[in-house]
């Protein structure tokens, strides 16, 4: 299994009409608070020569030789309180059978979900109440229960360079079989066609995308389309960012590893999104000298975009201030959709810059923020490109931007055979002598320091040294 850091699976969800588990929701309140309200308080003399008294009572030999020889000997026994028996979930009334250990790995993914699945989730507002909406469904839809329970215990078997369960979990089949159910009830349209059955689906997309079951994931996507289409399109789930987010994910994710044609754009009715007024713009149209030359009108359109967005996401990272998540999922369909459909001549100058700028908005929209997915067939897409392009047309400051690019994103350490002997040819050309001089040209281009630093000072590192060393 090759290693992981790339796209986000689908785990979005939301309430059903059902009135939840009062048990569950004390629980919920509970692993919400885990680890707050534990300011230490300041025990009073009162109280330390009380518990001082109560351990001299519970102990017989203490209590004698503070006695008088008169005074009669009064010893009292000491009663502990057993332990609990069972787990907390042993109380919790779920929407099927389940063993409590299996919900409690449920439990503790959704504590570290957003972070884990967003590397920019410190500077993203999502809503309160989605550590909520995640354990909730569990009480009333068994479909939702077992998909989270399978798809969780896969993140950590994958984390933990673990074989994964996938399809020879009892949880999956489960999962299938109330499924298919559902679908082929008569007399219930609306259950086939709600959030939680579309959440299920889409988790269900983005597990085999996890575990290469690539037919399966474009299986498990038709059949999302078919519910979105069902429902009235994806204008059902506006209310719904995340949720859209997490469906846009995957679609693109499938995209990057097979080449397929997206399948949810026709759905997407909104105009591109513009971070600032048109009188504020950030950065006019792609120049300098140290960006090539001739560069297609939508595609430096395009690029503009996403270097807005860069430059607002290090603003919020260095104020610790929030963007909502609805400017997150603007920028990535404004950005990522018409970069796909967008055609120029193999090798050429617009094109391996389309391919870069594919390459590094996969790094910020698709990727986790401790796995990443190989996109087979976009990483083989990309080095091609940049073996045949005219290196002659494109300055060598912005080669360096294209190849860490590829880096950070999807080329792997297989790639380093000929990626980095290229890369030091760059720095040599820039003069690079520091990870600080390379941070300073590749913002230059386009950069967010909170997501990218850490990786790309890994590859500067690994190919700066190499080059004094020969």
């Amino acid at each position: 299994m090759p290693t992981l850091q790339g796209l986000g699976m689908p785990f979005v969800v939301s309430t059903g009409p059902d009135k939840p588990d009062p048990n569950l929701r004390k629980l919920i309140r509970r692993h919400v608070m885990m680890g707050k309200n534990r300011g230490k308080t300041r025990q009073t003399k009162r109280k330390k020569k009380e518990a001082s008294e109560l351990r001299d009572v519970s102990n017989p030999v203490k209590l004698q030789a503070h006695s008088s020889d008169s005074a009669p000997l009064i010893t009292t026994r000491h009663f502990t309180i057993p332990p609990k028996v069972g787990s907390e979930l042993s109380t919790i009334q779920l929407a099927d059978s389940v063993e409590p250990s299996t919900v409690a790995t449920v439990l503790q993914f959704s504590s570290i979900a957003k972070q884990a699945l967003y590397p920019l989730e410190s500077c993203i507002s999502f809503d309160k109440g989605d550590k909520r909406q995640w354990i909730e469904p569990l009480a009333f839809d068994s479909a939702y229960l077992h998909t989270m329970i399978f798809t969780t215990h896969d993140y950590f078997n994958l984390l933990l360079h673990r074989t994964p369960c996938g399809e020879t979990s009892p949880h999956f089949f489960k999962t299938l079989q109330i499924l298919r159910e559902r679908l082929l009830r008569e007399g219930d349209d609306s259950s086939k066609v709600s959030t939680l059955t579309a959440s299920v689906v889409l988790a269900l997309a983005g597990h085999a995308l996890l575990v290469n079951e690539y037919a399966a994931a474009k299986h498990h996507l038709e059949g999302l389309q078919k519910i979105i289409n069902l429902r009235g399109g994806m204008a059902t789930f506006k209310d719904r960012a995340k949720l859209i987010i997490e469906i846009i994910r995957c679609d693109l994710g499938m995209v990057f590893h097979c080449g397929s044609r997206p399948l949810f754009f026709d759905n997407l009715s909104w105009e591109p999104f513009a971070l600032f007024p048109e009188s504020h713009k950030l950065y006019s149209q792609c120049s300098g000298e140290d960006f090539p030359k001739g560069v297609n009108d939508e595609l430096a359109s395009t690029w503009e975009i996403m270097k807005n967005f860069c430059f607002l996401i290090n603003f919020a990272a260095k104020s610790k201030t929030r963007i909502p998540k609805e400017t997150l999922l603007s920028t990535m369909t404004s950005v990522m959709y018409p970069l796909l459909f967008m055609e120029f001549d193999v090798g050429s100058t617009n094109e391996v810059m389309r391919l870069g700028l594919l390459a590094f908005s996969s790094s910020v929209f698709l990727q986790w923020k401790q796995m990443r997915l190989p996109y087979a067939h976009f990483s083989a897409l990309y080095k091609d490109c940049l073996m045949r392009v005219e290196l002659s047309h494109i300055p060598a400051q912005f080669q360096l931007w294209l190849l860490m690019a590829g880096a950070i994103s999807v080329f792997g350490k297989a790639d380093d055979e000929w990626l980095k002997p290229w890369l030091r040819v760059a720095m040599n050309i820039c003069q690079i002598r520091s990870w600080v001089d390379a941070q300073s040209i590749l913002s230059s281009f386009m950069w967010i320091s909170l997501a990218h630093d850490e990786l790309g000072k890994c590859v500067f590192d690994s190919t700066y040294v190499s080059s004094t060393i020969a």
